[in-house]
């Protein structure tokens, strides 16, 4: 079956020029995400662009799953700090994708504005692949922030704004600047 049919529940096979586009973006994402050494191949050694999407679909389905355990996992362990961006975004946003992200007809989107700022991310990255980068990013400021007792990362948040509680800002950016 077509991913249009899918998209329509086989009630027509005509969708819009933007729905199409989009559709064919889902396409190319996940073909984009094929581990060729794990797709079957065709006789002649090629593999169809049916087969690859499927393929790459598994793929990105697998990495959701693996972002998700590691989302789970560092939630054991979270601290926001008192900041309301930072808890919203890890404690709402992340959770919001998870349960809105549609790996079949919109795998390229990411949902979320992440407004939590992090840095050394790619900004070009899509979907679940800037989620992934995302959450290992905070994964690494939290084993970064954790090796401060809570008081004292709370107070050097404090001394470098009084009302830190509200802004957006890294906090790992701010502990490093405090010290130097």
């Amino acid at each position: 079956m077509s991913l249009v049919e899918e998209y329509t529940g086989k009630e027509s096979s005509s969708v819009t020029y933007e729905r199409a586009r989009q559709l064919m973006e889902a396409v190319i994402y996940c073909i984009a995400h094929m581990d060729t050494k794990d797709s079957p191949v065709a006789k002649d050694g090629a593999l169809s662009a049916r087969d690859a999407y499927h393929v790459g679909y598994d793929a990105v389905v697998e990495k959701v799953e693996e972002s998700l355990r590691k989302y789970n996992a560092m939630m054991e362990f979270f601290d926001c700090y008192g900041n309301r961006n930072y808890q919203y975004t890890v404690e709402k946003a992340l959770p919001g994708f998870f349960m809105h992200y549609d790996p079949k007809f919109a795998p390229m989107d990411h949902i979320i504005t992440m407004d939590y700022p992090i840095f050394n991310i790619d900004s070009q990255g899509e979907g679940i692949d800037i989620i992934a980068q995302y959450i290992d990013c905070i994964w690494e400021e939290q084993i970064y922030l954790r090796q401060y007792p809570r008081e004292n990362v709370v107070e050097m948040l404090r001394s470098f704004h009084p009302r830190y509680e509200g802004e957006f800002f890294n906090l790992r950016e701010i502990l490093e600047l405090q010290q130097h």
